[in-house]
């Protein structure tokens, strides 16, 4: 899922000098104690534990996804990027995805031993060893990918210490309606971003929507709207296995820090 840092605010307030008409001299002006940091309000803290206990109780998981991601384009505007993902997770090293957006097609596959990724478009792939539980693995494809996902704290093995790092804090906003599905809506600020997250209001407080602001001077915004959630998948080994396709081409990652998005596949090298 290239940051700034967002400090707690903080005020002071100038205490003021009392002139007493009958005194020679004056007192010295006297300072108030600075109010306390704002914190991660309890309601908050609460509702984020029971998403994270919900999200990592289960063995295995399938969502489907929409995504609106801000991206720069002419100077001083910003355009909408959307696409629709379908994700398969099972623990502790197991994931399939399958994306279609504005910036192409793309299949990503893990299995615990390697990362594939194809342009379906192109019909172009390349895959590289790499081994691991799913968390530290999925960094690394974000690095490969030259991509930010923003929905990786959700794929945490604790995904409530990945959203409130030291330093964050977050509050309730209200209850809201999203299909029909009641929710609470929350506001975090941390050094990992700013973030706005809908969960369901019933007790396993799902994810139903997540907004959030990348860190640096653009401030771009994504927003991650969930249309299904299903606990209880059944996954066999062969979804998260990659078979070629017909006719398709090997290609190489490019070094880290080169590669736009899953755009990565450019090389081609022999089928």
């Amino acid at each position: 899922m290239s940051p700034s840092t967002m400090r707690p605010w903080r005020k002071a307030a100038l205490g003021l000098a009392l002139c007493l008409a009958a005194c020679a001299e004056t007192p010295p002006p006297t300072t108030t104690a600075p109010a306390p940091a704002a914190a991660l309000e309890p309601e908050a803290s609460a509702a984020l534990r029971r998403m994270s206990a919900t999200l990592t109780g289960a063995a295995a998981f399938t969502l489907r996804v929409n995504t609106l991601r801000e991206a720069p384009a002419a100077p001083g505007q910003t355009i909408l990027l959307s696409g629709t993902t379908a994700i398969a997770i099972r623990r502790p090293d197991r994931l399939y995805a399958s994306t279609g957006s504005d910036l192409g097609s793309f299949n990503l596959w893990y299995d615990g031993r390697s990362f594939t990724a194809l342009n379906t478009h192109q019909n172009i792939f390349a895959s590289e060893a790499l081994t691991g539980p799913l968390e530290p693995a999925l960094h690394a494809v974000q690095e490969r990918l030259g991509v930010a996902l923003p929905i990786l704290p959700l794929f945490a093995a604790d995904p409530y210490a990945t959203l409130t790092p030291p330093g964050t804090t977050g509050r309730r906003i209200g209850r809201s309606i999203i299909r029909d599905v009641v929710v609470e809506h929350f506001a975090l600020n941390g050094p990992n971003g700013h973030w706005e997250i809908w969960l369901e209001a019933a007790a396993s407080g799902l994810p139903l929507r997540v907004s959030y602001v990348e860190p640096g001077p653009e401030r771009l915004r994504v927003i991650l709207d969930f249309e299904t959630w299903d606990l209880r998948p059944r996954l066999p080994e062969s979804t998260f296995a990659f078979t070629p396709p017909p006719d398709a081409a090997r290609a190489s990652f490019l070094p880290p820090g080169q590669s736009p998005a899953a755009a990565a596949l450019t090389r081609r090298t022999t089928p």
